[in-house]
């Protein structure tokens, strides 16, 4: 993932969506965005990314066409962070 890039959204499928079957077919939702693959072990979370300039310029109405698709149940902007250290120098 190049987070200098793009922009990656977490999409959130309600257990009766259609996108469950073919995830892939997220991106047809809008022509800027491209499905990245299932978060994790969680089968009902799918990872899309749009292209930083697409984002920056139509990221309103991506976010409003994804939640306003049948079958989805939420949408989260994801944010590249910093991992912590847990423990650290405390042994």
């Amino acid at each position: 993932m190049n987070y200098d890039l793009n922009t990656y959204v977490a999409v959130s499928l309600a257990p009766n969506s259609p996108y469950l079957n073919t995830p892939s077919s997220l991106s047809s939702i809008h022509p800027a965005l491209t499905h990245v693959g299932q978060v994790g072990q969680l089968q009902g979370v799918q990872l899309v990314s749009v292209p930083k300039d697409d984002w920056n310029n139509i990221g309103d109405d991506i976010l409003a066409s994804l939640k306003g698709s049948e079958g989805v149940s939420s949408v989260s902007v994801q944010e590249l962070r910093q991992r912590t250290k847990r423990g650290g120098d405390e042994l």
